[in-house]
């Protein structure tokens, strides 16, 4: 046994030596990396040959905070299989190159592979595959001979070219060039890598899409990269999820770990100081980096290592955080002057995404937090709001999803606020059949639902309840919140009737969402008691029995961003509904249910002041007795009346009922749309002549 033993093990000595031999030779065809070279040695070997990087020789001695990262490429396909790694990182610190070598190494060492190299868009891709690939491919003339030379059938190599910018072979691998924008390139293409750069321009969807192209694979080994975003979303989501690993530095003088670009409590006032003589041994009349622990002066903050916050994650998903403060060549007065100079939103999120490698979101960008839903809800209590299992007279939003549909259902309260009183999550194969039910039992009026994904099953609930559905779709509308297809426009009058598409509304979105959202935070939209309404709802698979109106509407809310994007490349500004770390079907729900409830009640909201005093009393016949009283000043008896002058309920416009009798809501023929009779009179108000 133990003769076999030592055969095997003299049998893999000279495997190594012949390997190494080859590789030596000039890194000819698969297999040419030693099985046991890891990743930064195969670069600190390259370096050795003279290659290059942006025209620069290169070199990790002055950048040991990388060094880990560089260790972090799995040497074998099975150590990598499933497995994921992240890079949350700050700009300017040198992982594209990482990311680029890394993905020449698995081409060569685990030949035959498909590697997709992902970005945002077209451009960046081509980019660099011209400018940041193929520069350092052609500065190692062995690989770059593997690219360009390819054997025949007979064995003859033959000169092919570095292939197409999109596209480059090494060996039996193919790196591909590809973008997340585009349909085909996200799901047309097998893969056993995927590389995404970038990751801050792109959805969690698409990133979904992307690593779903690996799914037949024998590695299905994912690599991101990114500058920070927004909490919670495309790079720090997937940062989240893993390991956490953040570069500390060990201070000389206490041995203290500190993480120098910490906002929360360390950075600047802790880990920076102006040195006027109270650091001892640092540069006088100079910003320097300091001991949050002791105060110490802090020469290198690259001594240190990286330190695990999340411990307890799934092993298969590494993260890693990458501030600026690791970086040779950024002093303490760059990140004072840095700093001081972030005063807008956009200067400070600019700060913490390309600086200290940090997500951030300006609180005014999120409308609605939790303190003003249950603020919303306590209004309601004092009113006595409850929930309701029918109703009449309501409008309802629905955000549907394919075999899940969410839905809100509101009536318009006396003071013209809004009462929600039924909230919904519909879990089957086919939801409209619920939503259909939900139609009839509140005795909805108006409901506005999103044409996609289902176009046809969206259609079929509309016609089932004609002119009182209307399909939603999205369009950059410069002046208008909403277009109904039902107002006619000159272009539609040339058109045949039944071509065109009544009964839809078009939405700039982030109007409608942020009319929604700040009605939820300014107390004008009302909700009952959270804990009164329990259902059951599916979440990550399994079925949990929540009070879905806290647990889900209201977390939604809070997790709905409006933003304003500043572009680069055109010099101009673009508002923007941004999803934060989930899809918030019920914050999309609940701004569809506005639009219904625009189509009835109009755009804008009348809170009437709550006076006792001013109110009317309930009764026909309480009325009439208050209006007998003698004494009585006209205007007092004015406010008696169930329909006094200047209200809905006097205008020419108004529908009364069959019998001539005034209802307490009708329709306007002038404007098309539901109001009340004490609704206050618009611009167009014609009294009514007297009978």
């Amino acid at each position: 046994m133990m003769q076999n033993d030592a055969a095997a093990r003299a049998a893999q000595a000279f495997h190594r030596r012949v390997q190494a031999a080859v590789y030596q030779a000039g890194y000819r065809g698969e297999g040419s990396i030693p099985e046991s070279m890891t990743f930064r040695e195969w670069c600190d070997d390259l370096a050795k040959r003279g290659m290059k990087v942006d025209r620069k020789p290169f070199r990790l001695d002055d950048r040991p905070a990388l060094v880990p990262i560089y260790d972090a490429i799995p040497s074998r396909p099975e150590d990598a299989f499933q497995h994921t790694l992240v890079i949350q990182k700050a700009t300017q610190l040198g992982l594209t190159v990482w990311e680029v070598l890394a993905d020449i190494y698995m081409a060569k060492k685990w030949s035959p592979i498909n590697i997709g190299m992902f970005l945002p868009d077209v451009p960046t891709a081509a980019f660099k595959s011209e400018h940041r690939f193929m520069p350092i491919i052609r500065s190692v003339p062995a690989i770059h001979r593997e690219m360009t030379f390819r054997a025949d059938g007979d064995g003859e190599k033959r000169k092919v070219g570095e292939g197409n910018i999109m596209t480059r072979q090494i060996g039996g691998s193919l790196l591909m060039f590809l973008w997340t924008s585009g349909k085909v390139s996200t799901e047309s293409r097998p893969m056993d890598v995927t590389s995404l750069d970038e990751v801050q321009g792109m959805t969690l969807d698409q990133i979904d899409k992307v690593r779903a192209r690996m799914g037949d694979s024998h590695v299905q080994f994912t690599v991101m990269l990114s500058t920070a975003n927004i909490p919670e979303a495309d790079i720090n989501f997937w940062y989240a999820l893993g390991s956490q690993e953040v570069w500390h530095t060990e201070c000389p003088h206490c041995r203290a770990m500190s993480d120098l670009s910490d906002p929360a409590g360390i950075f600047p006032g802790k880990s920076i100081a102006f040195n006027t003589g109270q650091v001892a041994g640092a540069p006088r009349d100079e910003y320097v980096w300091t001991c949050p622990a002791c105060g110490g002066w802090i020469r290198d903050p690259q001594l240190g290592r990286y330190l695990r916050l999340n411990p307890d994650a799934d092993p298969s998903i590494r993260s890693f955080m990458l501030p600026r403060t690791i970086s040779p060549r950024i002093t303490p007065r760059d990140m004072m002057m840095g700093w001081g100079r972030a005063k807008t939103s956009d200067q400070k999120k600019s700060f913490y995404n390309r600086t200290l490698a940090r997500p951030y979101i300006d609180a005014d960008q999120i409308p609605v937090s939790m303190t003003h839903c249950l603020a919303a809800v306590a209004e309601g209590k004092r009113l006595g709001l409850a929930w309701q299992a029918d109703g009449k007279d309501c409008v309802m939003g629905i955000d549907q999803m394919g075999s899940f549909n969410v839905v809100i259902i509101k009536r318009r309260l006396p003071d013209g606020r809004q009462a929600v009183v039924h909230v919904e999550a519909i879990f089957n194969d086919n939801p409209f059949a619920r939503c259909s039910d939900l139609m009839r039992l509140y005795g909805v009026v108006a409901c506005v639902v999103e044409q996609l994904p289902n176009v046809n099953d969206a259609r079929r609930f509309a016609n089932e309840f004609p002119r009182r559905v209307f399909l939603a779709g999205y369009a950059d509308m410069r002046d208008d919140m909403m277009v109904w297809g039902d107002d006619l426009t000159d272009s539609d009058r040339h058109t045949a009737a039944e071509d065109r598409s009544r009964y839809t509304v078009a939405l700039n979105q982030y109007k409608a969402m942020q009319t929604a959202l700040f009605r939820v935070r300014d107390g004008v939209c009302l909700f009952p008691e959270p804990d009164d309404l329990i259902q059951d709802v599916l979440e990550d698979g399994e079925k949990k029995r929540v009070p879905i109106l806290r647990d889900w509407v209201f977390y939604h809310f809070t997790k709905t961003a409006l933003i304003v994007e500043y572009n680069e490349k055109t010099g101009k500004r673009r508002p923007k509904v941004m999803k934060v770390g989930i899809d918030p079907h019920f914050s999309y729900a609940n701004m569809l249910c506005d639009i219904a409830w625009a189509r009835v009640h109009g755009t804008s909201i009348i809170i009437m002041p709550e006076n006792p005093a001013m109110t009317p009393p309930a009764t026909p016949g309480a009325q009439a007795a208050l209006k007998a009283m003698p004494g009585l000043p006209k205007e007092v008896v004015q406010m008696i009346d169930d329909r006094p002058p200047g209200t809905c309920a006097r205008c020419a416009s108004y529908m009364l009922a069959p019998d001539g009798s005034v209802p307490a809501h009708s329709m306007c023929e002038m404007r098309s749309l539901m109001v009340a009779a004490r609704d206050p009179s618009c611009p167009v108000y014609e009294a009514r002549q007297a009978p």
